[in-house]
């Protein structure tokens, strides 16, 4: 069950909006009224959930964008605070910004957060097909280089490993048994294995989680 705090991290290109999108999007589905999406992404100006306006919106889902975001200026400039929607009374999944770089703006809040920390999670995505997050114990020492920069623990693994299109069974089996892995050597319980809608729809894996594409990579062609 999604918790009134659900912070999405992870290295660049992970796929961290991709499964922020979902997630929120199945919480709606679910039946919750209160579901919202806050772009925390200061440093990736291609891929935000920002641009998800419409998407969110038809599926019952608030978003929460820094100022100037969706514009064609260089930073967002985050104009709200994580203490003031909750009070709102929103559940909110927050996709932060790739790496430690991404994650400092988190640390405003950190004893906020730390405060609640029964009503957060703090979610590490993982893609074990992206250059330096091959091997778990290189996926590990990013995870914690997050934690230092947010002042935060890590509370679950998200595992996203794919190839895009070319995903296939064997690369989410593959995936499912590095993320046990890396919980292994990390302490972090693994949270969910992704599994793209469009492919694989026979692969059975522990811990499953269906996701659509929302956001298109604007390099491929």
């Amino acid at each position: 069950m999604i918790k009134r705090i659900t912070v999405i991290t992870g290295h660049y290109g992970s796929g961290k909006s991709t499964f922020a999108a979902n997630y929120a999007i199945a919480a709606a589905a679910e039946g919750r009224k209160d579901v919202a999406v806050c772009d925390m992404d200061t440093v990736n100006p291609y891929f935000r959930t920002a641009d998800l306006r419409d998407i969110f919106s038809e599926n019952g889902v608030r978003l929460i964008a820094p100022m100037y975001a969706g514009t064609n200026l260089d930073t967002p400039i985050l104009d709200y605070d994580i203490p003031s929607l909750y009070e709102e009374g929103l559940s909110m999944v927050i996709d932060m910004g790739g790496d430690d770089t991404g994650a400092y703006p988190l640390g405003k809040f950190g004893d906020f957060l730390k405060s609640h920390g029964q009503e957060t999670d703090v979610l590490y995505v993982v893609n074990f097909r992206r250059y330096l997050t091959r091997d778990p114990a290189d996926s590990a020492e990013i995870m914690r280089d997050i934690e230092k920069a947010c002042g935060l623990g890590i509370t679950g693994i998200v595992n996203n490993t794919n190839l895009g299109a070319e995903t296939d069974r064997d690369i989410i089996s593959e995936g499912a048994a590095l993320a046990e892995e890396l919980s292994r050597i990390s302490g972090v319980p693994v949270f969910c294995n992704t599994v793209p809608t469009l492919c694989c729809r026979d692969v059975k894996v522990d811990k499953m989680f269906h996701v659509e594409r929302l956001i298109a990579d604007p390099f491929s062609k």
